[in-house]
C-alpha cells in the first residue's frame, strides 16, 4: 500500500465563514433602515387614490384673475422698488460683513441681519 504524504492526510476543516465585519455592519444596517423608511414614506404620500377621485372631471382650480394694465404697472413698480430697497440693504449688509469678518444671519448691534432683510423683502412683495 502506498501511503499518502502527511500533508494530504491532515484533516481538512471546513472553511471558516467570513461574516460581515463590524465596520461594515453598521453602515449596512443604516442603509437598510433608510431604504425601509423611504419606501414607507413613499407609500403614505399618495396624493389621491383612484377610488377617491371625484366623479366629475371638473377642476376645482381657480384661474388667476386678469389684471388690467394700470394694476399690472403698479405691481411692477412696487416690485421694482422692493428690489431696489433690497439691493441697498444687502450692499450695506455686505459692507458690515467685510468689516466684522463674519456672516450675520440675525440682527445685532451692527444692524439688520440677513434674515430680517429677506423677511422684509418678502413682506413688501406680498403687499404688492
Amino acid at each position: 500500500m502506498i501511503k499518502a504524504p502527511a500533508y494530504l492526510e491532515q484533516v481538512r476543516e471546513p472553511p471558516v465563514t467570513v461574516g460581515l465585519k463590524s465596520p461594515f455592519l453598521v453602515p449596512l444596517l443604516l442603509l437598510i433602515a433608510a431604504a425601509f423608511f423611504l419606501v414607507e414614506e413613499a407609500r403614505e404620500l399618495q396624493f389621491s387614490e383612484p377610488s377617491v377621485a371625484p366623479a366629475n372631471r371638473v377642476s376645482d382650480d381657480v384661474a388667476p384673475k386678469q389684471l388690467d394694465d394700470q394694476t399690472r404697472i403698479l405691481t411692477e413698480q412696487c416690485l421694482k422698488r422692493s428690489n431696489e430697497i433690497y439691493a441697498e440693504e444687502v450692499s450695506g449688509f455686505e459692507v458690515i460683513e467685510r468689516k466684522v469678518g463674519y456672516f450675520r444671519m440675525r440682527d445685532d448691534r451692527y444692524g439688520k441681519g440677513f434674515h430680517t432683510i429677506t423677511k422684509d423683502r418678502l413682506a413688501r412683495e406680498s403687499e404688492c
